[in-house]
C-alpha cells in the first residue's frame, strides 16, 4: 500500500474520479424525485406507487452494502468500483426503453447496488491512498462534494424533466464514461494480507465481526446513523415547517435546503483548516451542537421572518464540520483487510438513519406538533453533542 503525503501530490485525476464518484453516490434519489410526477404520468403508474421508484433503490442499496463491502476487501477496489459505476449507468440508460412500470422498477432496484457501491469505494481508496492532513483534506472534499451534489443534483433534475423525463436517466450513462476513466487512471489499492488471502468467507465473517466490537468502530457506526437521522429529519419536515408555520412557498423551501447544502460543503472542504485548531472528538462535538442548535432556533424566529434562514445555515455549517470528521475517522480506524466492509456498513448505517427519520417522526406527529418535535430533536443533538466529548463514552 502506497501513502501519498503533502511532499508527494498525486494525481488531480484520481481525485476528480474519486470526487465524481461521490457525486454520483448521491444522484439515485436527487435527481429522479423532481420528475416523478412526470415518470408516473408516461408509465400510467397510479399515484400511490410511484414513489417506489425512490424506495427501491435505497432498499437495494442499504440490503446491497454488506455484500459490496465483502467484494471490496476481496476482489478489489478496481474491480467493485468498475462495476458498481457500469450498472449503474446501463441501467439506468435502460430505463429510458423499460416497456413498463414493473420494468422500471427492476431496473431501478439494480441501480441502487451499483450506487451503493460508489462511496463506499472512493472513501476505501482515499483511505488506502492517503494518511494525515492529506486524507481529512480529501474526505472533507469528498463530503463537501456529496453535499453540495445534493444542493444542485434536484436542480438539474428538475430542469431535465421538464424538457423530458427521458434525459433524467441519460445522465445516468455518463457513468459508463467514467468507469471507462477508473479503469485507466485509478490503479488497484487493496492491501494483500497473507490473513486474507487464507481466510474462508466464514473465517472473514468472524474477523468482521470481531471488528465491530471494537468500541470505537462500533461508536463511529452510531455517529454515521445520527448525523443521517438528523439531516433526513431537516430534509423531510422543513420543507412542511417553512410552509404551515411561516406561509413561505416551495422556491423558498428549495433554497433553504440547497443553502444549507452550501455552507456545508464550504465547511466540509475547509477540514483541515478546522483540524489545525480542534481535535476530532471536539469537532464531532461542535458540529453536533450547531445541527441542535438548528433545530432549537426554528420556532424562535418570528413568523414568516427570512431569519429563519439562520437556522439551516447553522445546520450547514454544523453537518460541514462533523461530516468529514467522522468519515475520515471511519476510514483510519478500519483494519487493512477489512476496510471496505467496515466502510460499506457504516454507510448502511447512513441509509437506516435516513430511512428512520421520516417513520419515526412521521409516527410522532401524530400525537406531537412540528415544533415540539423540532425541539426534542435539537435537544437530543445537544445531549450527543455533549456525550461526544466524553472519551470514556465516545
Amino acid at each position: 500500500m502506497v501513502l501519498y503525503t503533502d511532499e508527494r501530490k498525486f494525481s488531480v485525476f484520481v481525485v476528480g474520479i474519486l470526487l465524481l464518484m461521490g457525486a454520483f453516490g448521491v444522484m439515485g434519489g436527487g435527481l429522479v424525485a423532481p420528475g416523478l410526477p412526470t415518470i408516473g404520468e408516461a408509465f400510467d403508474a397510479p399515484e400511490e406507487q410511484v414513489g417506489l421508484i425512490l424506495s427501491i433503490y435505497t432498499l437495494s442499496a442499504a440490503i446491497s452494502l454488506p455484500l459490496i463491502g465483502y467484494l471490496i476487501d476481496r476482489v478489489g477496489r478496481k474491480k467493485v468500483g468498475i462495476t458498481c459505476l457500469l450498472i449503474d449507468g446501463a441501467a439506468g440508460l435502460a430505463i429510458i426503453m423499460a416497456p413498463n412500470f414493473s420494468i422500471l422498477l427492476l431496473m431501478r432496484f439494480m441501480q441502487g447496488v451499483g450506487i451503493a457501491g460508489l462511496v463506499p469505494v472512493a472513501m476505501t481508496v482515499i483511505g488506502d491512498l492517503f494518511s494525515g492532513d492529506r486524507r481529512l483534506q480529501l474526505m472533507g472534499y469528498l463530503s463537501g462534494t456529496i453535499a453540495l451534489g445534493a444542493a444542485v443534483i434536484p436542480l438539474i433534475g428538475g430542469v431535465l424533466a421538464s424538457i423530458n423525463w427521458k434525459l433524467v436517466f441519460a445522465v445516468y450513462g455518463f457513468s459508463i464514461f467514467l468507469a471507462i476513466s477508473f479503469y485507466f487512471v485509478i490503479a488497484e489499492t487493496k492491501p494483500e494480507t497473507k490473513n486474507q488471502v487464507s481466510q474462508s468467507p466464514s473465517e472473514y465473517l468472524s474477523s468482521l465481526f470481531s471488528t465491530l466490537k471494537i468500541k470505537k468502530i462500533r461508536n463511529i457506526m452510531v455517529h454515521s446513523f445520527i448525523l443521517f437521522f438528523f439531516l433526513y429529519a431537516l430534509v423531510t419536515y422543513l420543507p412542511l415547517y417553512l410552509t404551515h408555520i411561516h406561509g413561505f412557498d416551495e422556491i423558498f423551501n428549495g433554497v433553504a435546503l440547497s443553502g444549507q447544502a452550501v455552507f456545508s460543503a464550504l465547511l466540509a472542504s475547509k477540514a483541515t483548516f478546522i483540524a489545525d485548531h480542534l481535535d476530532w472528538r471536539k469537532r464531532a462535538s461542535l458540529g453536533f451542537f450547531l445541527i441542535g442548535l438548528c433545530f432549537l432556533m426554528l420556532p424562535l424566529w418570528p413568523i414568516g421572518s427570512y431569519l429563519v434562514s439562520f437556522s439551516f445555515i447553522t445546520y450547514g455549517i454544523g453537518m460541514g464540520i462533523v461530516s468529514p470528521t467522522i468519515y475520515n475517522r471511519v476510514t483510519r480506524l478500519s483494519p487493512p483487510d477489512l476496510t471496505g466492509s467496515v466502510i460499506s456498513i457504516f454507510n448502511t448505517m447512513k441509509y437506516v438513519g435516513m430511512t428512520t427519520a421520516p417513520l419515526l417522526i412521521g409516527l410522532s406527529l401524530i400525537f406531537l406538533n412540528l415544533t415540539t418535535i423540532f425541539l426534542l430533536v435539537g435537544c437530543t443533538s445537544a445531549v450527543w453533542a455533549f456525550f461526544t466529548l466524553i472519551p470514556g463514552i465516545r
